[in-house]
């Protein structure tokens, strides 16, 4: 194992030890000082790489302590090194091998106790015990309690990690949804297209225009195709081709049925002013108010909805607002319902807002102008 630089807070503990042994066995010690300070030296410097290696650094600390034991008798000081040692095993490594390392340095410590104590035995011993325990025991909290930290921190990350992965796969549901449309729309107007001009250029065959209906038909025939292979492309492989009409504001009545099924009171005020709505602001008209009121039904604990359309300067506004808690409106989703009707109204050069309304609960406005969608 490559042995790396100690890090200072462990040298600082090496050289404390080192220096409290010091102090003990000089007051002690009958022989030279020199002598007891270089044995406390030695027996502290593997505190220094405790944090790299816990364990061969206790049985290092514990074979210096045994000499300095023996040759100076720094009684009161040693247990307490051995503390540190015991409170590096403990927190760096697993609890079953903390227990193991506490049984055995508990009794190496009453082995000792035994040797050289010549009176309170008993209380030295308890003394000592709790010293070992005690290290133990800080070390397996301090241990725990950074592994819960830890854990914390990963799941915290995983969470993020699957609420981005939801705010992608619903914006890119939006999308595709605003693609199928998109495709219904064309769709519909290029098979018109197709037939009436296959009609005109069955009835006036020996006409001039023969020529340019046949492009008509040629072209349009041939984007139809284009259009289809591309929702080939965005299509799942086990959707089922459309069968049912574009949805947009004629289909209105649909999801006020569904929100008052699910028990809120739902209206729809409508003033168009005899204005004719192009086909992609209905569709993006009819898609903002399907997902306010599905957040209502879900989030707002709301018992009525309005839904009010109108038309002012070449604009239509939607309001969607009910009496419910607009707390539970504001984050529901964590605003990708918002992101996509956004999307869908910046396309056609309007906007969307939300926000708590004026007699409570939860308002969402959107402008859409006309003149950005014509047919």
């Amino acid at each position: 194992m490559r042995i790396r630089r100690p890090r200072p807070w462990d040298v600082l503990f090496a050289l404390a030890g080192a220096a409290a042994l010091s102090v003990d066995g000089i007051e002690r010690a009958t022989g030279p000082a020199s002598v007891v300070i270089a044995l406390s030296l030695l027996a502290c410097i593997p505190l220094a790489w405790s944090s790299q290696a816990p364990l061969k650094a206790l049985l290092g600390v514990a074979a210096g302590l045994l000499v300095c034991v023996a040759v100076f008798q720094p009684y009161d000081t040693v247990i307490w090194v051995l503390a540190v040692a015991l409170f590096n095993v403990a927190s760096l490594g697993d609890r079953r091998r903390s227990l193991l390392v506490g049984a055995g340095t508990a009794v190496l410590v009453v082995a000792v106790i035994m040797i050289v104590a010549s009176d309170n035995v008993a209380r030295n011993t308890a003394i000592r015990l709790g010293v070992v325990l005690g290290a133990l025991v800080i070390g397996d909290t301090v241990r725990s309690r950074r592994e819960l930290r830890a854990a914390k921190r990963e799941r915290d990350e995983r969470i993020a990690h699957e609420r981005e992965q939801e705010s992608r796969r619903r914006v890119a549901d939006e999308r595709l949804r605003i693609a199928r449309d998109l495709h219904d729309t064309i769709a519909h107007a290029l098979v018109a297209i197709n037939v009436r001009a296959g009609v005109a250029a069955h009835l006036h065959a020996n006409d001039d225009s023969d020529g340019a209906l046949q492009d008509i038909m040629g072209v349009s025939a041939e984007a139809l195709n284009d259009l289809r292979t591309t929702l080939g492309l965005l299509r799942e492989a086990d959707d089922p081709a459309p069968t049912a009409p574009t949805l947009d504001l004629a289909s209105m009545a649909q999801l006020l049925d569904r929100a008052k099924a699910a028990g809120v009171d739902a209206e729809a005020e409508v003033e168009l002013n005899g204005k004719t709505l192009p086909i992609a602001v209905e569709q993006a008209g009819f898609r903002i108010v399907q997902e306010a009121l599905t957040n209502v039904m879900r989030h707002a604990a709301a018992s009525r909805a309005l839904v009010a359309l109108r038309v002012e300067a070449d604009t239509l506004h939607v309001d969607v607002t009910d009496d419910g808690t607009s707390a539970k409106d504001a984050s529901a989703d964590g605003g990708h319902g918002l992101q996509g009707m956004s999307e869908r109204a910046a396309a056609l050069g309007g906007d969307v807002s939300a926000g708590p309304g004026e007699r409570g609960g939860w308002r969402v406005h959107a402008e859409l102008p006309l003149t950005h969608g014509r047919r």
